[in-house]
Formats: C-alpha cells, structure tokens, sequence
C-alpha cells in the first residue's frame, strides 16, 4: 500500500484534578497491509459474538427447564450484549480477559505494524498549556502531530478517535495533523467503528496503567487492577520484558522495543 493507515486514540485529561488524572497518554498503530490481520481479527470477534450468544441462549433454556435462580455470573452473561462489542482497557474482567489476551495475540503475530505512544505527565512542574493559550484541543491535536512526527516514516492517513471539538477553540485537529510530514490525510471516527482504535485503547491502556501502577495509584490487593497487571504483563511478555520491567523507567525518556514488531513509548518532555 503506497498510503498505510494509522489510527490514533487518547486515554486521559489535560485539566481538572492531577491527583486522579495525572498522565494523558496518545497512541497511534501503523498497520502496513490491512488484508490478512483485519480478516483475522474480526473473524476473531465475530467468533466472539458468536459465542456470547450461544451462552445466553443455553442460559435462557436451563432456567426455563429447571426453574432455578440465575447465579450472579449467568446473570453477568445474561447482560453481554451480543449485536455491539468494543474492547477497552478500563472494562477488563475475568469474563472477557481471554478475549483480550487473544485479540492481542493476533496482533502481535503481525511483524510489520507499528505502536508508538506518547505519555504527558501531568504532575511534572514544568507542565503547562501555554504554549496553546490553554486549549486543551489544540494542545491535543499538537502532540498528535508530534507523536506522528516522531514515529512515522511512510506515508499514512491519519484515523483519529472521534471527540467533539469545543466551540470555542478554533484548531482543527484535521489541519493540524496533516501538517506532520508523510500524513496525507485525516478523518475522525468512532471507535465503535474500527478494532484498530480500540486495540489502541488496549496498548495504550496498558502503558498508562504501568505508569500509574508503579507510582502506587492502584492498590496491590485490587481485583480489578490485578486484572489490568494480567494484560499488561501479558503484552510484556509478548515485548520480550519481564513483568517488573517498567515500560518507561523513572528519567527515561522513551523505550523502543522491535521485536516482534515495533513498539516506543516516548515522554513528552517540556
């Protein structure tokens, strides 16, 4: 493909209190050749869907049959929905982490693709929206362009996850990122509509959470967050990294890892 996609998303705030939001993370994932990992990936989800609805309705027949009260997990399931799915970092459970670690196994089967991610942290002194008259829109959309700026060495259309742009700034995301060299185009979408922005979340869920976790944010006994350490152990483990490997070490500025396929995280640094 002469122009690859590369879909970008964003995890976090630029405002409000630093103590409950004190990173903000941008990922973008280049994909040279969308033919064969699209066709596997949503074959994978569809199989998913699939499935879901096939435990519901064998739910529905045994309590028909039976009689007896659903226990709290056939009720979990009862609630799945089977006609929309999305794969985010924040809604990890016990039910669906396998379906996590799978999607991300064929991803990572692929050597050609490309994730690169950008972390702003919020609890540096120096961090300041000035430089974009506090506009967190415009500073969104510059970083973006910085990250692609950074990482990117082919020509590419840019995929952006959709965020209603504040009235009163006038940056426009679309022009801003096509300043970046080698982007030759961009468009906003839901990431209800593409796997490619939502496997975003989920690596760049997973960066973010490892920040975070290292600096005591989430409790060690937490069922949930110990959850989230099993995906990111996981895509660790895929990096070739130990499991207390950190994926950005305090005064590191960025981590590159190429094997099986490109991975950076780079800290935006003022």
């Amino acid at each position: 493909m002469e122009v690859s996609p590369v879909f970008i998303d964003e995890t976090g705030v630029l405002s409000g209190s630093v103590a409950e939001q004190p990173i903000y993370g941008i990922g973008a994932l280049l994909v040279p050749d969308t033919r064969e990992i699209t066709d596997r990936l949503y074959r994978l989800h569809f199989n998913f869907i699939r499935d879901r609805m096939k435990a519901r309705n064998d739910i529905r027949k045994d309590a028909q049959t039976s009689g007896a009260p659903l226990t709290l997990q056939e009720v979990d399931r009862m609630m799945w929905s089977t006609s929309h799915h999305e794969y985010k970092f924040t809604e990890v459970t016990r039910f669906n982490l396998q379906e996590y670690i799978d999607i991300l196994n064929i991803y990572f089967s692929f050597t050609d693709v490309e994730f690169h991610s950008l972390l702003i942290d919020r609890t540096d002194s120096e961090f300041t929206l000035d430089e974009w008259d506090k506009d967190e829109w415009a500073a969104y959309a510059h970083f973006s362009k910085s990250l692609l700026e950074r990482s990117v060495a082919r020509d590419v259309f840019a995929i952006a996850d959709l965020q209603g742009k504040p009235d009163k700034s006038p940056a426009r995301l679309e022009d801003i990122i096509c300043l970046a060299e080698h982007v030759k185009g961009c468009l906003r979408a839901t990431s209800d509509m593409s796997i490619y922005l939502q496997l975003v979340d989920l690596l760049l869920g997973c960066v973010q959470f490892d920040w975070k976790d290292r600096r005591g944010y989430y409790s060690a006994t937490s069922g949930k967050a110990q959850l989230k350490r099993t995906l990111v152990h996981f895509v660790k483990s895929k990096l070739g990294m130990g499991n207390e490997e950190p994926f950005l070490r305090e005064g590191q500025s960025s981590l590159r890892r190429e094997d099986p396929s490109l991975f950076t995280v780079w800290r935006w640094e003022w």
